[in-house]
């Protein structure tokens, strides 16, 4: 896992090897182990290593000395000793043992189709100076960031953003649609980005530059469900348990220490478990929690270490920790925090750091199989609408949906003439209309109707309508949710250069996954219980009247205490209700309300204070998760944007 960079001119000009030494040096949280530069009149490549894999040798940018091709690469592959054989089979020679050298011979090999080569995680730039071509790749769910913008004739490229504001001519702009995005899905979703002029790469996309040609195209797209002949629970349970076992095992290469992130909900608890089934080393495993009753799962992840005999810590954290790193921590991720729990989590990193430097983790269970029952249920609710406006009409449903003693109630639903409005409905954070209240007319005019944020998931419907509205749903999470949740654990691992992996997304297990009937995956208790559910909403039946998760949790029973392989999931909370009610409220009115907010001009400044003086009675600290994304945005633009174009002219002088 590491940090890179790099400066491809347009124009052909030589490049700076100064600026690409400053880019470079902006990630070093990322790589402290090791740094390269290389240049080649206008190309220039750079690395910050973190030593994983033959921590001797492995140095980058590594250049073959035969071709002249020259790697800088971020990510682990997981199946580089097999790839090695195959390589050796076919002439090629090696001159270490790392899985970085496997990756430049495949280059050699099978150009721009190494890719397909590969399981593992991974985003990588490739110098061939036989073609005089730059190419740009991210693995297939985009578990490792790729950003590139274009400053002046100079395409720059970079592990994250915070690279570009080393570039002497950048300039740091927030983009409107990435806010408003955000605070309804608490992530720029699909290719909008926070900053005006920067690109991600997309999950499974290569990218060439030759000359001034610039390409993106896809070598994977995440399958569409297709469902076919059902054969039955024992066949999926048996196909979950080894392909699961596989990707653990994968995971578990490394010649540093290797820990786990445990929780003690049951998926990163089956992770621990297989990593104990594949170690003959004893495995460290870490949870953190709130001393707020309700808000720490200490008691479940020690049961689950005692129970697989894992060596156990759990940090407590206090709200001064939470406050205190804050800012820090938005500083650092150079985009708003995405979840609330991000300062927890890095902190939680932080500390594993000192003892491993790879940790698996259990993100894309959920998303795969069916854990977020409330929302992943609601294709069940959709179906109760569908057919009301199928027997009613669109004119007499939307009349019944209007009528105000109505408002608020599922009948409200019919208002919604596709799955995806009522999606909309049921996975947000701040809905539409009510963040529409909370913005400035200038703000909602730039974002004309959230049309770019809108647009992301029309072209993600579109693409499953074919589908079962329960696998259009389950898909919809495969593809968006689960990137905010993989964001989120990169930039807070390595932050401490702690290398997070996550057998969840593996590749051939998703690929194996979503083509299972999502019966199998969330199931009602009985037939009883089905019908009724016919007279409750999704948020009220979930894990009440059916079992989310079925194959996973079957798994467990084996490796973990049933009462872990059963627990509703409590989802990592941070008390931010409780917190409104003391120091927050007025840390918010500090924030939202000052001079500086209102002059920005983004939030109504009547709708906000209205907000905050009026506290909502939502479960889950939803009130308090919607005034803490307003606050990230504020203070985001404060401390990252606003920084960035105020730094001290010593900072730029270094690079100019």
């Amino acid at each position: 896992m590491c940090g890179i960079s790099g400066i491809f001119d347009l124009s052909g000009k030589p490049v700076d090897a100064r600026v690409v030494d400053a880019i470079r040096d902006a990630l070093a949280h990322r790589g402290p182990d090791d740094f390269g530069t290389f240049t080649d009149g206008h190309v220039g490549l750079a690395h910050r290593r973190l030593s994983i894999i033959d921590l001797e040798h492995g140095h980058e940018p590594m250049i073959d000395p035969e071709s002249g091709v020259v790697l800088t690469f971020n990510g682990e592959i997981y199946n580089f000793r097999e790839l090695r054989e195959v390589l050796l089979d076919r002439g090629h020679t090696f001159r270490t043992r790392s899985d970085t050298e496997v990756l430049l011979k495949s280059y050699l090999e099978w150009g721009e189709d190494l890719c397909t080569k590969f399981n593992g995680m991974f985003a990588f730039a490739i110098w061939d100076p036989r073609k005089k071509l730059l190419v740009l790749a991210r693995d297939r769910m985009g578990i490792k960031p790729l950003y590139w913008t274009k400053i002046g004739e100079q395409v720059v490229f970079a592990s994250e953003n915070k690279a570009f504001f080393r570039h002497p001519d950048f300039r740091a702009e927030a983009d409107i649609d990435a806010i408003s995005s955000y605070l309804t899905f608490r992530q720029a979703v699909g290719d909008i980005s926070f900053f005006k002029g920067v690109h991600k790469l997309m999950p499974g996309h290569i990218m060439t530059i030759q000359g001034r040609e610039i390409r993106e195209r896809a070598y994977w797209t995440l399958p569409i469900p297709n469902i076919g002949e059902d054969k039955g629970a024992a066949y999926y349970q048996e196909l979950t348990e080894d392909l699961l076992s596989k990707a653990v095992s994968r995971r578990m290469v490394s010649d540093v220490p290797v820990g786990a992130y445990l929780s003690g909900g049951v998926d990163s608890s089956i992770v621990a478990a297989l990593m104990v089934k594949d170690s003959a080393r004893e495995i460290r495993t870490y949870s953190v929690g709130y001393k707020e009753a309700g808000y720490d799962e200490a008691a479940f992840a020690h049961a689950v270490a005692d129970h697989i005999g894992t060596q156990h810590e759990h940090l407590l954290l206090e709200e001064s920790d939470y406050f205190e790193e804050w800012r820090k921590l938005i500083r650092h991720n150079d985009i708003p925090i995405s979840i609330p729990h991000e300062i927890a989590l890095h902190q939680l990193s932080a500390h594993m750091k000192q003892h491993v430097s790879v940790a698996l983790s259990g993100e894309g269970a959920d998303e795969l199989f069916g854990g977020y029952g409330r929302v992943q249920r609601s294709p069940m609710d959709w179906n109760k609408v569908a057919f009301a406006r199928r027997l009613l009409g669109g004119k007499l449903s939307n009349w019944i949906a209007s009528r105000p003693a109505l408002k608020d109630t599922a009948y409200s639903w019919l208002r919604f003439e596709n799955q995806m409005q009522h999606f909309f409905e049921r996975y947000n954070w701040i809905p539409f209309e009510e963040k529409w209240h909370l913005l400035s007319d200038d703000a909602m005019q730039k974002i004309d109707g959230d049309k770019r944020t809108i647009g992301v998931f029309e072209k993600l419907f579109d693409d499953v309508a074919r589908c079962d509205p329960y696998d259009r749903v389950l898909h919809a999470f495969q593809r968006v949710h689960l990137q905010a949740l993989l964001s989120r654990l990169d930039m807070m691992s390595m932050a401490s250069a702690l290398e997070a992996r996550v057998p969840f997304v593996d590749h051939e297990l998703i690929e194996a996954v979503v083509n299972i009937p999502y019966w199998h995956k969330m199931r009602w208790n009985s037939p009883l219980q089905r019908a009724r559910a016919l007279f409750h909403t999704s948020f009220e039946a979930s894990e009440w009247l059916d079992t989310n998760k079925v194959l996973i949790r079957r798994m467990a029973e084996d490796l973990v205490p049933k009462d872990i392989a059963y627990r509703k999931k409590l989802g990592f909370p941070t008390p931010l209700d409780r917190w409104m009610e003391s120091e927050m409220k007025d840390v918010a009115k500090d924030v939202l309300l000052d001079k500086t907010s209102r002059e920005r001009g983004i939030f109504d400044h009547d709708e906000v204070n209205n907000l905050l003086n009026h506290r909502q009675d939502l479960p889950y600290d939803f009130y308090g998760k919607k005034v803490w994304m307003m606050m990230n945005v504020e203070l985001w633009l404060r401390e990252v944007v606003d920084a960035a174009n105020t730094e001290p002219e010593s900072a730029r002088q270094a690079v100019s």
